[in-house]
């Protein structure tokens, strides 16, 4: 399996292709916390049942011959959303600046209040 990463230096992101899928480690020394922290959310993003584990968490042959869970981008993103990093923010900025278009920077924001969904 052809497996990507997501790199941070300095304020910059890079994505080394389409296919990100990334072990508790990686994605530990990418947003500079411990594996523990991510362990603990990913299990909470999970939790929510959102997401289906089979969907985003698979169990693969390492480069290193060994066996190993890594995780899509799909659960990389709302951890970077439950983590408090530097490079978390890095991250969080750097894909909502991707998910708004560069001609119109204007973001939809919804506020909820007593069950009753309003928009700004």
């Amino acid at each position: 399996m052809k497996r990507d990463i997501i790199i941070i230096e300095d304020k910059a992101v890079r994505v080394t292709g389409n296919e990100i899928w990334m072990t508790a480690g990686e994605i530990a020394g990418l947003f500079h916390t411990g594996v523990p922290a991510v362990n603990a959310a990913i299990r909470a993003v999970l939790k929510t049942d959102v997401l289906s584990d089979y969907e985003v968490c698979r169990y693969i042959q390492l480069e290193n011959g060994l066996y190993g869970d890594v995780y899509s981008l799909e659960i990389i993103i709302p951890v970077a959303f439950r983590l408090d990093t530097y490079c978390t923010h890095v991250f969080r900025t750097w894909l909502v600046g991707k998910a708004l278009s560069k001609e119109k920077r204007q973001a939809y924001v919804m506020f909820i209040q007593n069950g009753k969904a309003g928009y700004s």
